[in-house]
């Protein structure tokens, strides 16, 4: 598992729609992910309502991988274990530990 240590400072802003924490991502944003996948709404290919996903201040995903200890070093997540080997839960909105 991580330490608080591993665990890097909130970015003020999305790196790219600009919106602060607690915001709304822009459309056309591709960090912004779809609800219902857990991936990018960007390239999101199914005809559904992907919702609206808010800015934390953190990638998307980050999170998860130092939850389910998916980490490749001290602040820098695991995100291709996570997408390959955790599976997402849209009801949580999280990403669940491999069964």
């Amino acid at each position: 598992m991580t330490t608080s240590a591993s665990v890097l400072p909130p970015q003020e802003r999305c790196p790219d729609c600009k919106v602060p924490i607690e915001a709304e991502h822009l459309d056309g944003c591709d960090v912004a992910r779809c609800l219902v996948t857990g991936l990018s709404q960007l390239s999101c290919p199914h005809d559904h309502d992907c919702g609206i996903d808010v800015w934390t201040g953190r990638w998307p995903g980050s999170a998860d991988c130092e939850r389910l200890g998916f980490m490749i070093g001290p602040g820098l997540p695991d995100l291709c274990r996570l997408y390959l080997e955790a599976t997402w839960d849209p009801a949580s909105r999280q990403w669940t530990a491999p069964s």
